[in-house]
């Protein structure tokens, strides 16, 4: 990339220069020319994965060659039954499913991208057009306004703002720019208007060579993905061990005896070992979450939702607090000027001109800026000095050619402002009705340095109405019916705020707080107990949530506005608005394409839904594992001082892999839930997987060692079969307990792989269709059916009492 970058440096340095005036902007030729010379602002394409990744992932995962190379050398040793390579069988359909779910995913999720791919505001030909970024040519004119992130190096060359480079340097605290000013893509418009050419393009701007680039934003750190790692690393590399050992074993001990290994003995060698090292590995976990995931992105792309990171999926399932904005969540942002109290002896015309032009010269873009300039139509005098609106003090000034100074903004932010008594009872009693309050001040001396003069006089009072979502309230009830606190943090003033929070249903509205001089250690004093923060600047909205991360709980943020920033990149998983800035959809996890507010409860459960699922079938796929393992160990010892090898065959799981683990598994992890996640991922599953594969390795050591202790009445040939039919009904008393508490859907799901159960050991009874090899037949005697029936009784007794007894020691801890 470097090379690259470099080279599209030289072609920059060595291209024509062209100065186009900002209000023309580039001819059709000029950008043909541009074009031709690659001179784009291309970057390397990203999507969620390449066609190739998503076969390579799902065909040639190291479990998957593991398997495939079992099955060719099964092949090569001469097994030739079906039933033995069954177990191929849930692999190809999760390499079906998985392929399909990724390949869904990724044109989702592009399309997705193209809906809400950056745009860019270019002067081209006199006109204003809306391009996509990476359209954008050296010499280009943007025109750049608040909320806009900045495409690519360049310099300013009409108009004013305040840039935050935050996302390239750390430093959130705005920069002036003005006419000639360098700017750096990357970096967003906190305030002001400007129009910047364009110096440099692609891998050749700032950004780009410090690979932070426009989308920079922290990835959520995924449990699941650790602990799945851990769970494939630890198994894979004591499957590898084990089988080694295995076969080495076997092949001396047969040398020993015969003084040669014949193809038989690979034969025989391969029936064992293929049997031990396909139960020991958790392929299917493996195949089962990835293709989770997908089919959660899937629905959450169905959903309008652009997910930006696949493991935030995770950490919504987790969310036990979720912050909002009030603007775009609340309400739905259409605000509109209501009414104009005016304080000035000038008439209310006189005054509506001199707001008019003030509101006009700043050109100011947010939701405020709007409502006033529909109100206060005439554009009237020119400015001689303006100062755009910043969020973090709240006000905007210009000052008026022979008029003085102008300065709008929120009444308790403009410093030593002197205020009518009348016209403080109109703030309380406006606020207190639900109305946003904006102040006008004025004074006779003009702006200087980029200060307002000291003590401005309040002049007049415009109320602002914002109208509170109809669909609010029914999200609002979800969130708290389902576990999750919900937090208003806002802008605004917290008696308005409060009053909107109070007729959306968010609970202890009242407990609302201004943060205007307050200290970060009051703020985390009262994290917990405040409902409503009012007057919140961008540096406070983080530190509370930073707060609520320390205190172990899992943040959601919503936004949609330059202020957010701060805020959507300190929380655990930040969802953005596609009408809101750029800079928030690009530094957010989750981006709600079409602005859909009451959305945010299907996000939440779908997380959950995917992480519980996750965690009820894993513990299915991790009893096999155990269970393989520690038999596999014991028949290791046992084979090298001359006892009997490994006895299972890969057939013999058909029963326990295909019914129980895959088709319990998939199903389950389809169904819709919405419980609070409790506990660690890999700890959960431990915890129902150790007990499970505890009494499953019981469940066939019993007429193993029944037989060795009585020959007569259980032969060995017999004791395997009488295992493998314990050890097949075994895993359903553990889908049994997985499927708890049953609902209508996990009850008919467990009925129905009981009965495909029956089903498959009475067809192996009769020898109709070979499938588990099991050898059932040959248990005739009545007492040993008596023998089975009794010894299934006592396991189940067993594994219930040892996870209740497991449940008292191993207390799980829960999150929230």
């Amino acid at each position: 990339m470097a090379n690259k970058s470099e080279e599209l440096q030289r072609k920059i340095d060595s291209s024509p220069e062209i100065n186009p005036d900002y209000r023309v902007g580039l001819t059709e030729e000029d950008v043909l020319s541009r074009q031709k010379d690659g001179l784009i602002n291309k970057l390397p394409k990203q999507v969620t994965k390449s066609y190739f990744k998503i076969v390579t992932d799902n065909v040639l995962s190291f479990f998957n060659i593991i398997f495939f190379t079992i099955a060719i050398l099964m092949r090569v040793s001469g097994i030739r039954s079906a039933s033995s390579y069954f177990f191929l069988l849930p692999l190809i359909c999760n390499i079906i499913l998985g392929l399909y779910a990724d390949i869904r995913a990724r044109i989702l999720v592009d399309n997705l991208r193209v809906l809400s791919s950056p745009k860019a505001k270019v002067i081209r030909n006199g006109n204003v057009s809306e391009i996509d970024v990476g359209d954008i040519v050296l010499s280009d004119i943007i025109l750049l306004e608040s909320g806009d992130q900045i495409p690519c190096d360049g310099v300013i060359k009409e108009g004013k703002m305040s840039a935050d480079e935050s996302l390239l340097t750390g430093e959130s605290d705005p920069i002036i720019k003005e006419v000639g000013s360098e700017v750096l893509s990357g970096s967003f418009v906190k305030s002001g208007r400007a129009y910047m050419q364009v110096k440099k393009v692609g891998l050749a701007n700032y950004a780009a060579s410090l690979q932070a680039e426009a989308k920079k934003f922290r990835r959520p750190k995924s449990e699941i993905k650790r602990s799945c790692l851990k769970i494939f690393g630890i198994t894979g590399i004591i499957a590898i061990i084990v089988g080694v050992a295995m076969a080495a074993s076997d092949i001396i001990r047969v040398i020993s005896y015969k003084g040669s290994f014949e193809y038989a003995d690979f034969t025989n060698l391969m029936f064992s070992l293929s049997g031990s090292l396909v139960a020991m590995i958790p392929a299917g976990l493996y195949l089962l979450t990835s293709v989770t995931l997908s089919m959660g992105l899937i629905r959450l792309s169905e959903k309008k939702m652009n997910v930006q990171e696949l493991y935030c999926i995770e950490i919504l399932a987790r969310v036990d607090t979720i912050c909002l904005d009030k603007t775009g969540t609340l309400t739905d942002g259409n605000l509109s000027v209501k009414d104009f109290y005016n304080f000035s002896p000038l008439t209310d015309r006189e005054m509506g001109l001199f707001i008019g032009s003030a509101v006009w010269s700043i050109n100011d873009n947010n939701p405020t800026a709007i409502a006033l300039k529909n109100y206060f139509s005439d554009k009237g005098l020119p400015a001689e000095a303006i100062i755009p609106f910043d969020s973090s003090r709240k006000w905007s000034a210009a000052t008026i050619q022979d008029k003085g100074t102008f300065i709008l903004g929120a009444v308790e932010f403009v410093e030593g402002a002197k205020i009518p008594e009348r016209a403080q009872y109109e703030i309380e009693s406006l606020s207190k009705r639900g109305y946003r309050v904006l102040g006008i001040f004025h004074h006779k001396k003009a702006i200087k340095n980029d200060e307002i003069p000291s003590k401005p006089q309040l002049v007049g009072l415009v109320s602002i109405s914002d109208h509170i979502k109809e669909d609010a309230p029914q999200i609002i009830k979800w969130f708290v019916e389902n576990g999750v606190t919900v937090k208003i943090i806002s802008g605004d003033n917290e008696v308005t705020v409060s009053e909107l929070a109070r007729e959306a249903g968010v609970p202890h509205a009242e407990r609302a707080r201004s943060l205007v001089g307050v200290s970060n250690e009051e703020i985390s004093q009262m994290v917990d107990e405040v409902a409503v923060f009012g007057r919140v600047t961008p540096q406070q909205k983080a530190f509370i949530i930073e707060e609520l991360k320390k205190r172990g709980h899992t943040v959601a943020m919503t936004g949609d506005g330059v202020n957010d920033i701060l805020a959507l990149k300190t929380a655990d998983c930040s969802i953005a608005m596609q009408s809101g800035s750029a800079a928030a959809r690009n530094v957010s996890h989750m981006i709600s394409v079409n602005n859909d507010f009451s959305k945010l409860p299907d996000v939440v459960a779908e997380g959950r839904r995917v992480i519980n699922n996750l965690q009820r079938t894993g513990s299915l796929f991790l009893a096999k594992t155990i269970f393989a393992i520690v038999m596999s160990v014991i028949f290791f010892f046992v084979s090298t001082f001359g006892g009997p090898m490994y006895p299972f065959k890969t057939s013999n799981m058909i029963l326990w892999e295909l019914v129980t683990i895959g088709a319990g598994g998939f199903f389950l992890s389809l169904q819709p839930t919405n419980e609070r996640i409790k506990g660690q991922f890999l700890k959960n599953i431990i915890h129902n997987a150790l007990p499970a594969g505890i009494v499953e390795v019981l469940s066939a050591g019993i007429p193993l060692l029944t037989s060795v202790m009585f020959p007569e009445f259980l032969p060995h040939d017999m004791a395997v079969s009488a295992a493998i039919i314990l050890f097949s009904l075994t895993s359903f008393i553990t889908l049994f307990r997985v499927c708890r508490p049953f609902d209508r859907y996990r009850r008919a799901l467990f009925i129905s792989l009981s009965i495909l159960g029956i089903a498959l050991l009475v067809i192996d009874y009769f020898d109709v269709i070979a499938f588990i090899n099991a050898g059932i037949s040959f248990l005739f005697d009545p007492a040993q059916w008596g023998y089975l029936a009794g010894s299934f009784v006592i396991i189940a007794l067993i594994y219930f009492g040892a996870t209740y007894i497991f449940n008292k020691v191993w207390v799980l801890e829960v999150e929230g």
